[in-house]
Formats: structure tokens, C-alpha cells, sequence
């Protein structure tokens, strides 16, 4: 069963993400916006999201539930949770690329 570690939007770009018009995937994410968030196992990850959502991740020490703008990495690459669901994300390579997701 596939590993999936959150990665929690800092607080401060909440705001800005949630109120953001949706943008075509893949969502090019700013690694310094994100903190690590626990490890969960699950099959899929909407299982995993509702796991770290509604059962508070490993040993349910998670502090902040999972939400809108917070993300999913695995070996399988990176998912964006939006308002509908996960989309494709990566992360920004070059300091010249256009702001899209947590600035």
C-alpha cells in the first residue's frame, strides 16, 4: 500500500490559495509555502485524505486537519487537494516561473 506524506500550506497562504479562480493542472507549488505533515498508508489519496482529515493522521497527533490548498506527496509524484478533488502539481524548479499556487 502506497505511503503519502501532507504537506501543510502555511497558514498565511490559505487565504489566498482558497480565493484563487482554478488554474490548469499541473499546479506549480512553492516548496518554501509547505511544512511536512505526517506519513499516512492508504490505497489512494482520498484515502489518505480522509484519514489525516477525519482520523488525525499517525496516532492522531496531527494539530491541523487536511484542506483545501494542502498537499499529497508520494513516490508516485505530487497531488494538489482543490475544492473538487486532487490535481497534478509539481514543484517550482526556477525562480523566474510564474507564481501559481501559494504565494
Amino acid at each position: 500500500m502506497p505511503r503519502f506524506r501532507a504537506l501543510y500550506l502555511d497558514d498565511g497562504k490559505v487565504a489566498s490559495f482558497q480565493s484563487q479562480a482554478p488554474k490548469k493542472a499541473p499546479y506549480v507549488l512553492t516548496r518554501s509555502h509547505y511544512h511536512d505533515g505526517p506519513e499516512v498508508q492508504a490505497s489512494s489519496p482520498y484515502q489518505a485524505w480522509q484519514q489525516l482529515r477525519h482520523e488525525g493522521g499517525r496516532n492522531g497527533s496531527v494539530a491541523k486537519p487536511f484542506e483545501v490548498g494542502d498537499a499529497l506527496e508520494t513516490g508516485g509524484g505530487l497531488l494538489l487537494c482543490n475544492h473538487w478533488g486532487f490535481d497534478a502539481a509539481q514543484w517550482r524548479t526556477t525562480p523566474s516561473e510564474a507564481p501559481e499556487c501559494g504565494r
